[in-house]
């Protein structure tokens, strides 16, 4: 599904990643682990497209991100791509319901449509009784799992994860780490997780470590 090759990256002077090389395939939760400044977060944020390397590649279901027309990019990262943050990053002015439909309707999905799934994905995620509940009136492990929801909205191939167990307490992560084994299992999700939890580390398919923005194993 994704493949990265000789992918390069400096921040003025400093190096951030030195010659990444990786595929990851369908179906797989994948972690990327390592120590804070190794370039995980850079990482994911080229395969997501987030971010653009100073050399290199990144193909995404054999299309080459970084030398397409930027509105086929916006397509791509709208449809098939979800992405999940440490700070949930939720609109406080909107329900859960409605921040879960924005990507869709973003994606010129039918309002009726785009609000039918947020709410299937919300209950889905044990939220059924918050659909109208704005994020300041959520607990940390809602608002987490109310930005699952709003990744997985548009039915992306791959989810993009960066430390989403990073601003919870114990009981908190332990909630996400069972969604993630829920999607994986009810839905065959593709993750690509960014970590520094080493028991999420250990329930995904692979566990990548990187050092100095090059993956030692």
């Amino acid at each position: 599904m994704i493949r990265a090759e000789n992918i390069y990256k400096s921040y003025e002077d400093v190096k951030v990643l030195n010659g990444v090389n990786l595929t990851i395939n369908e179906g797989k939760t994948v972690a990327i682990t390592g120590k804070s400044g190794a370039g995980k977060s850079t990482l994911l944020h080229i395969l997501g497209s987030l971010d653009i390397p100073d050399s290199g590649s990144v193909f995404f279901e054999g299309v080459d991100l970084f030398r397409i027309k930027s509105k086929e990019l916006a397509r791509i990262r709208n449809q098939k791509l979800g992405f999940v943050f440490q700070f949930h990053h939720l609109l406080n002015e909107f329900s859960a319901l409605e921040n879960v439909a924005l990507p869709a309707l973003a994606n010129s999905t039918n309002k009726q449509e785009a609000f039918a799934k947020a709410k299937e994905l919300l209950g889905y995620l044990d939220l059924g009784n918050r659909l109208e509940h704005k994020p300041n009136e959520l607990s940390g492990g809602e608002q987490q799992r109310v930005a699952f929801a709003r990744a997985l909205v548009n039915s992306p191939a791959v989810v993009f994860a960066d430390e989403p167990t990073g601003n919870l307490d114990q009981a908190t992560s332990e909630e996400v780490h069972k969604i993630i084994e829920k999607l994986k299992t009810d839905m065959n999700q593709t993750f690509v997780i960014v970590t520094h939890d080493h028991y999420l580390a250990q329930i995904c398919d692979i566990h990548l470590e990187i050092e100095k923005g090059v993956i030692v194993s």
